[in-house]
């Protein structure tokens, strides 16, 4: 791979991995911000003037909830688009799957009425759809005709689909009545070329919106798209992480005005951290599996932690 296709991998990495960190920059901040206050008694001075923790805290819980919104601001658009752009450098240009390509055979096929298609590739860089099988089937099921193109490209919102190098097959109760090849032929569907980019059915690599014409789309294909929702509930629950951590280490950060040191504090963070994504990502599979509401399920990390957090909050404010 060339320098600056590797450059350019590099940095449509930024934005996911950016967003990925957000919930652990901002927790550390917090500790650090009001640890080091604690530390040299400025926290004392100031709750002895009669301040609650919550008053002093007000700055932090704006730009907390500020950070949760600016995360799903970048979910839902840039974060797909570059871990999408990111893809497709890395399998097409780098590791040369001219083959395969970003999507896989199996991911990409789609039904309208009584008519079947199927492409083993879209590259999203100039819009085209490889190797297109267009299937048309009578009420059995049968195989009325069938038509093969090697490539189909997007012309425009005005001309749609092009067809090139095409083979079309007639069946007779299963045997071949006619072929014919034609160089070129217009393709009337009703799909974008943005209605393939969410093809690979991975939430992470979807915004909200294209996670659920996704869903609307498995469900018109008469495929079940239950183990779905829960992800797209989480596109919106889990960026409040960054509310929700910082609520809850809030009363850890105190602690070196008692204890003189930042460690405790610090490993406080850590194992919220870590029971946050222990609880959401259990909550997560739970919906996943359909054992709980997908709503319940995306929420739920922050409904405990959330409720924690506002039970510390509120012991913290007496004194030991």
């Amino acid at each position: 791979a060339g320098f600056m296709t590797v450059i350019s991998y590099f940095l449509y990495k930024i934005p996911p991995l950016f967003n990925i960190t957000l919930p652990i920059s901002m927790l550390v901040a917090v500790l650090f911000t009001i640890g080091m206050l604690s530390k040299n008694s400025e926290l004392t001075a100031m709750r002895a003037g009669g301040l609650k923790l919550f008053w002093i805290a007000r700055p932090i819980f704006g730009i907390a909830i500020f950070m949760s919104l600016f995360s799903i601001f970048l979910n839902e658009l840039i974060v797909p688009h570059c871990m999408r752009r990111a893809r497709e450098i890395y399998n097409i240009d780098i590791r040369a799957k001219d083959k395969t390509g970003d999507f896989n055979q199996e991911n990409i096929w789609w039904r309208s009425g009584s008519t079947f298609y199927s492409s083993e590739m879209f590259d999203s860089r100039n819009n085209h759809l490889l190797n297109l099988i267009r299937l048309d089937v009578d009420y059995d099921f049968d195989i009325r005709k069938r038509t093969d193109s090697l490539q189909t490209s997007w012309a425009s919102s005005l001309f749609g689909w092009s067809m090139e190098n095409v083979e079309i097959i007639n069946f007779d109760k299963d045997v071949i009545a006619e072929r014919n090849k034609l160089p070129t032929l217009t393709l009337p569907i009703q799909e974008k070329p943005e209605d393939f980019y969410g093809t690979e059915a991975d939430p992470q690599t979807m915004s909200y919106q294209q996670l659920t014409r996704y869903i609307n789309k498995q469900k018109s294909n008469g495929l079940s798209a239950n183990r779905y929702y829960a992800d797209l509930y989480a596109k919106i629950s889990y960026p409040f992480v960054i509310f929700i951590c910082t609520l809850v280490v809030l009363p850890f950060a105190i602690k070196p005005a008692r204890s003189g040191s930042l460690a405790i504090s610090f490993t406080a963070g850590i194992v919220i951290a870590f029971t946050y994504y222990l609880v959401h990502s259990f909550s997560l599979a739970m919906g996943r599996a359909e054992f709980w509401n997908p709503w319940l399920a995306a929420w739920m990390a922050n409904v405990i932690m959330g409720a924690v957090g506002l039970v510390l909050n509120v012991g913290a404010e007496a004194p030991e």
